[in-house]
């Protein structure tokens, strides 16, 4: 005789779900309702404040992941370290987030690395190298519309927070070539990148290299008038 599913089961994966698939705002509905149920479930109240996070609500995330921090005798839970980390790397309190990242690695080195730093000229000789390596189609969209290095997302830069997550590695803003508008203000028509974020998408120089070349064709493809459907075909989503 097989036992009934864990509804918090069900519901834990239905709300995991929904962050992969970016629908930050289904996730936290998700996790509330868990919460109902299971006040104290450690896993809804962490993915919660990611959840929050995402939806940049970083000061209610923060307090959240702080919220589960553990007594000062007893070891840290690395991913919740990690968290608490990029939401402090999304409010710009950039030491603070890299001795949490350290932390975290410290706790579990092979599931946390540690984020692969660069100087502001390292990471444009390599974004250097990157555009060198282009098809000749995005190169000569790159003399049309140049690459702007921000350190993080902000909510000035998302023109639909709520669609763009603080961990964003890249985004088209701008005019595309079929006259589309996908503006932000500050910006002119530009493909940004997103440095910090970039730094943590790989486990090293050439990782990192592989994902910042991916999120320029990425972006570009959106500025030659590619939509997410065959961007996804062309495996560029």
């Amino acid at each position: 005789m097989t036992s009934d599913p864990d509804p918090l089961d069900a519901l834990a994966e239905e709300g995991m779900t929904a962050l992969d698939d970016g629908e930050y705002e289904i996730a936290l509905q998700t996790f509330d309702e868990m919460l109902k149920q299971d006040p104290e479930h450690w896993g809804a109240r962490l993915y919660r404040a990611e959840s929050l996070h995402h939806l940049w609500r970083s000061k209610e995330a923060l307090a959240e992941a702080r919220a589960l921090t553990p007594p000062k005798d007893e070891e840290d839970d690395p991913e919740r370290a990690e968290l608490e980390a990029r939401i402090l790397e999304a409010m710009g309190r950039y030491d603070e987030a890299d001795r949490l990242f350290a932390e975290a690695h410290r706790l579990a080195p092979e599931d946390f690395p540690l984020p692969v730093r660069f100087t502001p000229d390292d990471f444009k000789a390599l974004l250097d190298k990157v555009l060198a390596s282009m098809p000749r189609v995005i190169r000569e969209a790159v003399l049309e519309v140049p690459v702007t290095v921000e350190p993080k997302p902000t909510l000035e830069i998302a023109e639909h927070p709520l669609n763009m997550s603080p961990e964003t590695l890249g985004l088209f803003v701008g005019v595309d070539v079929g006259g589309q508008s996908a503006s932000v203000g500050g910006h002119g028509t530009v493909v940004l990148l997103f440095q910090k974020n970039l730094e943590r998408a790989g486990e090293n120089r050439q990782e990192v290299s592989k994902e910042m070349k991916i999120t320029l064709l990425h972006e570009y493809g959106h500025y030659l008038g590619f939509d997410e459907e065959e961007l996804e075909h062309l495996g560029l989503g």
